[in-house]
Formats: structure tokens, C-alpha cells, sequence
């Protein structure tokens, strides 16, 4: 049997493993659909938290809101993000996701082995199993986001 040490050693070596395969499986998808892999980042961020201002996805992102522009543009005229005017104040532009039928088409083509694998794996396990993965990932991306927020303000 395997000390708590090692498999918390394990765990964290396959949790590393899963960010950067969750990394290059983002940059893959995002090629084969004609963007970077921050500009495909940054339409899901859109997508989840819209609309939003450059600003805030600037902050969200962690990247300079000259960088976001560049991708605000680029994400524009692949038809995947319209500038509104912010009803509330006219001067304040945001963002928000159009629904590209192609694109749309491709990126669930790209996810749909993974996500009938994914499928597959949690058939096989107990409600009790995927209620206890479900709040260790909550957890898990909470406390994410709290280190990420960490990192950006250090100096």
C-alpha cells in the first residue's frame, strides 16, 4: 500500500500533467480553427463572462489592454466577438461572443473525442465519485484563481 506522501506526490505530478495536456490540447484545437491559443482563451473567457470590457478581459487574461485590442481585432474579423456600446455608459465599449455557425461546427468536432472519452470514464463511476470530483475541480479552480491572482501581483 502507498504512504499518503506518495500519492499526494502522484497526484499533484498528475495534475501538472493534466494542466499542460489541457495546454497543448487548447493550442491544437485553437490552430485547427484559425486562432492562437490566447485568442481562443480569451473568446472562452468572453464567451463565460459576457459581455465584458477590454479592460476587464485585460485583467482577466493577464495581459496588457494593447495586447487585447490585437486579439479583440483579430477574434473580430474571424467572426467570433462584436464591440457593443455599453448601454450604461456610452463612452465604455465591451465584447460579446456572435454565433459562428463554422466555427462553432469545428471547435465541437475537435472536442468530441475527448469529450466521448470523458463520457465513457465517468459512466463508470458512482454518483457519490463524480459529486466528490465535482467539488474537489470547484475547489481545485478556486484556489487556482486565487494563486493566479497572487502571481500577477507580485512584483
Amino acid at each position: 500500500m502507498k504512504s499518503h506522501e506518495k500519492l499526494v506526490s502522484e497526484l499533484s505530478e498528475e495534475i501538472q500533467r493534466a494542466g499542460t495536456l489541457t495546454v497543448l490540447h487548447t493550442n491544437a484545437i485553437a490552430n485547427k480553427v484559425g486562432l492562437s491559443a490566447t485568442e481562443f482563451e480569451a473568446f472562452d473567457m468572453i464567451r463565460h463572462t459576457q459581455p465584458i470590457s477590454a479592460g476587464q478581459l485585460s485583467t482577466v487574461c493577464g495581459l496588457t489592454t494593447g495586447a487585447i485590442t490585437g486579439i479583440i481585432d483579430r477574434l473580430e474579423r474571424a467572426h467570433c466577438v462584436k464591440r457593443i456600446h455599453d448601454p450604461k455608459d456610452r463612452r465604455r465599449v465591451l465584447v460579446e461572443p456572435i454565433y459562428n455557425q463554422e466555427m462553432c461546427e469545428k471547435v465541437e468536432m475537435y472536442y468530441q473525442p475527448i469529450h466521448q472519452e470523458f463520457l465513457r470514464l465517468v459512466d463508470s463511476l458512482t454518483i457519490e465519485q463524480v459529486d466528490f470530483l465535482v467539488d474537489i475541480h470547484r475547489r481545485m479552480n478556486d484556489m487556482t484563481e486565487k494563486v493566479i491572482a497572487t502571481i500577477r501581483d507580485k512584483e
